[in-house]
This record gives structure tokens, sequence and C-alpha cells, in this order.
């Protein structure tokens, strides 16, 4: 005698699912998408270490509407460089086919700050009135939030690096 038991479909979108994988959805999602949203999921992300960010890493933006979208895909942003917690490229861009420095921003150093409650990996710019904090989403990709009094009402830039 065999038994047979009904197959029953399961939706695996209602499961509750990681920080990671929540923020690597928001990079795979069309359209524009509300800051306070990626908020919400950066804050659940976990620390990442200055060492770990060590390494040539390529930038990408989340699409919010921010002016500094716009001005990164003028200058052709590439990503970022971190060949030490004092020697860092804080921007990098393609230029024939090549990551250069760009040197109008100058450099940047990496330390440990808290930023809502809890103390992660951040860029501080040598010469900008600049701050960028990074939390871990998976070995080979890290979210990141600019914030800076030079963006005024926009309010802070959201992007990721992948390696």
């Amino acid at each position: 005698m065999t038994i047979q038991f009904p197959i029953i479909p399961f939706n695996f979108n209602h499961l509750p699912s990681s920080p990671a994988k929540k923020f690597a959805v928001l990079t795979q999602r069309p359209g524009v998408l509300s800051p306070a949203n990626i908020d919400e999921v950066f804050r659940e992300l976990k620390p990442i270490t200055p060492q770990q960010l060590f390494g040539e890493w390529d930038g990408h933006a989340l699409t919010t509407g921010h002016p500094f979208e716009r001005e990164l895909e003028e200058l052709n942003w590439f990503g970022n460089t971190f060949e030490a917690t004092e020697d860092v490229a804080p921007l990098i861009v393609a230029e024939n086919g090549e990551r250069i420095r760009f040197g109008d921003w100058g450099s940047a150093s990496l330390y440990e700050i808290r930023y809502h409650g809890v103390v992660s990996a951040a860029l501080v710019y040598d010469n900008r009135p600049v701050l960028v904090y990074y939390r871990a989403v998976r070995s080979n990709m890290v979210a990141g939030i600019m914030e800076s009094k030079g963006f005024g009402s926009a309010g802070n830039f959201y992007f990721y690096l992948t390696k």
C-alpha cells in the first residue's frame, strides 16, 4: 500500500529573509527606490571592518533620484580602491578602459564609526565634508550610504560595491 500526500504549493517569498537577501533584492529592483526602504534594510546589515574593504571594488548606485547619481554617471564612476586604512581612492573612474583615481575628489581614510548604533567601517574624505558608512551584505558585496552637508535637501546617496 502506497500513501500519497497531496502536493501543496508554497510561496517562499512570504518567509522572512535575511537582511543581506533583502539588500540583494533591492539591487535588482527596477525603477526608483525609496530611501526609507534602503535605510531600513541597511540598519539590519552586519558591520564590516576597514580591513575587509581592502582591494578594488566596482561601484553601483541605488536609484533614488539623488542628483549625485547623475554626477557619477557623467564622471564614468567605476568604483573605489582601498589600499590601506590611510590610503583610499574614494572615487575611481574608467578612462580608456582603465581604472584611474579621480583627483578632484582627493583621498580618504577608513575608520570604525558608530552609525545608527552600529560600529562599522566608514570612509572619511580628506578634503570634503563627506562620510560614507559601510555594512556587509556578503563577501563580495557591501552596502554604502554617503552623507554630506553639501547634499542639502537631496539627502543621502545610496550605493553598493561588488568584487
